[in-house]
């Protein structure tokens, strides 16, 4: 395994900028999870795994709530080894109309895989026939459920049953560290992230990131409690200042005139009820202090930070959201904009373990 990257020194290089009073010792090198570590010890239902390492591998299941078939790609390091410490597990989220392949081709997860010693796996939503008359691939939110043409005719999957039985096959099937998952998502993948998965998967997810998003979309906070009451997660979110679907969001709110960009500027942001109400709703649904946080502005980003908890939880934890200039509606890794994010998200989420 090498022992220093430009890809980590990337990583750290742009993170550090970020952490300020909320700063953790981040490693110099390759991260690994700390021994000793605990397998992951499986519950409930799991399907068969064909995996090989280095290589991603495709997959389906049927779950226990759902007919339909699933589908999901699965990525093991090549040095993957059951002598090897429990790997972390990433899991990626595409967005709406995509695909597990798209959302393996579009980002660089998979080259920090095997970087990192750790396994990413990318699962598909189902397609819905949408009031728009189009037929695409949606996570089911509520926002999604709102959406669906007579969903009596076309049930929405249960997407939180799906994950919890894809995480309970990895842990079936490979030497994962239960301690040690993560979701990140991208545009409906991301606000199911932030609506369900906290919500439903609390009890499995470490922490979480997401892109093309803001904050929540409405309802109470209580609503985007863990369901157990207590595993109150972090999250890391970014959106771009080009972003086209929240930019007419906001239009249609009256919050900003056709061609505006989303502001970047502090007194900016808080000044603009689409972004700044969203914000303060994940805040709350995090069981922080809305009201107390802390700010940067640089050339690279615009950045808000909520860390003082109201109701108690497992650890620490923190709402991070930064406003990136000149992104469009993207997840940024990649060749798609300047700076990849895979590093920063996978950096920062290490932070944290149940």
């Amino acid at each position: 395994m090498p022992t220093a990257s430009p890809f980590i020194i990337l990583t750290l290089g742009l993170l550090a900028p970020g952490l300020r009073s909320v700063q953790r010792t981040t490693p110099k090198s390759p991260v690994r999870p700390p021994l000793p570590s605990s397998p992951c010890v499986p519950a409930l239902p799991s399907h068969p795994l064909n995996w090989a390492p280095g290589v991603a591998t495709p997959n389906t299941l049927v779950t226990a709530a759902d007919p339909d078939v699933r589908r999901f790609l699965v990525r093991v390091p090549s040095t993957y080894s059951v002598q090897h410490a429990p790997y972390p597990v990433v899991f990626m989220l595409h967005g709406t109309g995509q695909s597990a392949p798209i959302a393996m081709n579009n980002t660089t997860w998979n080259l920090a895989s095997e970087l990192n010693e750790f396994i990413v796996v990318y699962p598909e939503a189902l397609p819905y026939l949408l009031l728009d008359g189009t037929t695409r691939t949606k996570w089911h939110t509520d926002e999604v459920a709102a959406n669906v043409v007579d969903p009596s005719e076309l049930p929405l999957a249960d997407d939180v049953v799906f994950l919890r039985e894809l995480h309970n096959t990895l842990g079936t099937h490979l030497n994962i560290d239960c301690s040690r998952v993560y979701g990140t998502g991208f545009s409906n993948g991301g606000a199911f992230v932030k609506s369900k998965l906290h919500v439903g998967l609390a009890d499995i997810f470490a922490a979480t990131t997401s892109a093309g998003g803001i904050g929540l979309g409405g309802g109470l906070a209580s609503q985007y409690y863990p369901s157990n009451g207590f595993d109150f997660r972090p999250h890391f979110e970014v959106v771009g200042t080009l972003d086209d679907t929240k930019r007419e969001n906001c239009v249609q709110a009256g919050d900003l005139n056709p061609g505006d960009i989303l502001p970047r500027a502090v007194a900016d942001v808080v000044a603009t009820p689409c972004m700044w109400n969203p914000m303060l709703l994940m805040a709350d649904a995090l069981a922080l202090n809305a009201a107390t946080y802390t700010t940067i502005e640089n050339a690279g980003f615009t950045q808000f930070l909520w860390s003082s908890p109201q109701l108690p939880g497992p650890g620490p934890r923190e709402y991070r959201f930064r406003i990136l200039p000149g992104m469009t509606h993207e997840y940024p890794s990649g060749t798609n904009y300047a700076v990849d994010y895979v590093p920063i998200f996978y950096t920062w989420m290490m932070q944290y373990t149940r």
